[in-house]
């Protein structure tokens, strides 16, 4: 990634929509950036000019050998003459492309449609997924953070972009699932950016992801039983999460564990009087928060419990500094540092939910320290 067309990025993000934004959120993911900005390949950083004097659909119409199903899912879906003009109501267009072979792969994996022909009966569906792939912003790779991309689809949904290195290349990842393969092809009303995959509209909540994923049982059996659950269906929240690998270093190998240490004896589980309640409820924050959009320095975010919670982006972001002890680390020379915050973990955050993010986090997180 160009750095100072980055750092030039983030100061326009500042000026235009006066939020702060994290740059980067782990030590390790830094010197990350750092080794796929050095490394990176020239077909990764180029913009691609071989379409420049075409608007998108143009392009397409030229190109049908290559993209010929999206391009009918364009013209049935009504967004074909959409991408032929510039955006009235933004700085063109980014169209993340999927390859006739993402389409039929899509497919494949979709019990719901036999063939391509059936997708394309499909009209209100298809409707939705062609501007599921269509950012209301022309953006090129340069310009993506780590994390949910600024400008929103034309269905209102937010992107997220990953990044990782393989060899001397950079792999951009669009929702975790669909690989960047041709980026940047600049065309007169925006950029098309190919991808591997079809990009499918999320519509779990983060509550049904934390159900369908067997390591974070604990937590999503205790907002069960706390009754928070109820109210996790439609609103935008951001969900902190510890997979149950955190709890068993405590010794807790079920809710019922979890129960018994924490909760307000002859007091309803369900009742913000009891700490149970408060524990859960705590793991919630209000409003759809991806790293990327926490402000730089230190700040307080609301809980659904009605605590606090302090959230540092720095070189680092921590997480409730100084309500506890988590660990040490001795260094080569023998100084020992004190770890008393907690961290997202890179690998779990910026989970794409319908209500907002899930980030995984490193310990067990509560506004008090915990006494066991």
């Amino acid at each position: 990634m160009n750095i100072l067309r980055g750092i030039r990025y983030w100061n326009n993000r500042l000026i235009d929509i006066r939020r702060p934004v994290i740059i980067k959120f782990l030590v390790p993911g830094m010197i990350l950036l750092a080794f796929i900005t050095s490394c990176k390949s020239d077909r990764n950083s180029a913009t691609w000019t071989d379409g420049n004097s075409l608007t998108i659909s143009q392009y397409l119409e030229k190109n049908q050998n290559e993209y010929s199903k999206f391009y009918r899912l364009l013209i049935d879906g009504k967004m074909l003459n959409t991408l032929y003009a510039y955006n009235p109501y933004g700085d063109d267009y980014t169209l993340f492309l999927p390859t006739d072979e993402a389409i039929d792969h899509f497919i494949q994996q979709n019990q719901k449609y036999a063939n391509f022909e059936e997708l394309l009966k499909d009209t209100s569906f298809v409707k939705i997924l062609t501007r599921y792939h269509t950012l209301n912003g022309k953006v090129h790779t340069d310009d993506f953070p780590d994390g949910a991309l600024v400008d929103s689809t034309l269905t209102g949904a937010r992107l997220v972009a990953s990044f990782s290195a393989i060899g001397n290349n950079q792999l951009i990842k669009i929702n975790n699932v669909a690989s960047i393969i041709k980026p940047n092809l600049n065309m007169t009303n925006g950029y098309i950016h190919v991808i591997s995959e079809v990009l499918q509209p999320v519509n779990i909540s983060g509550y049904d992801w934390l159900q369908q994923h067997n390591d974070y049982s604990i937590l999503a059996k205790a907002m069960e039983l706390s009754g928070i659950h109820k109210i996790l269906n439609w609103d935008k929240y951001t969900l902190f999460a510890e997979p149950d690998s955190i709890y068993h270093r405590y010794g807790i190998n079920s809710v019922e564990d979890l129960i018994s240490r924490i909760a307000t004896p002859g007091v309803p589980l369900t009742t913000k009087a009891n700490s149970f309640y408060q524990f859960t409820s705590y793991h919630i924050l209000s409003g759809g928060y991806y790293m990327n959009d926490f402000y730089w320095g230190s700040r307080k975010y609301v809980t659904f419990s009605g605590q606090l919670i302090t959230i540092n982006i720095g070189q680092e972001v921590k997480i409730n500094t100084n309500v506890d002890t988590y660990g040490m680390t001795i260094s080569e020379s023998g100084d020992t540092t004190v770890i008393d915050y907690i961290r997202p973990l890179s690998e779990g955050c910026n989970i794409l939910t319908r209500t907002g993010p899930v980030h995984s986090i490193s310990d067990l997180m509560y506004y008090k320290k915990l006494s066991w």
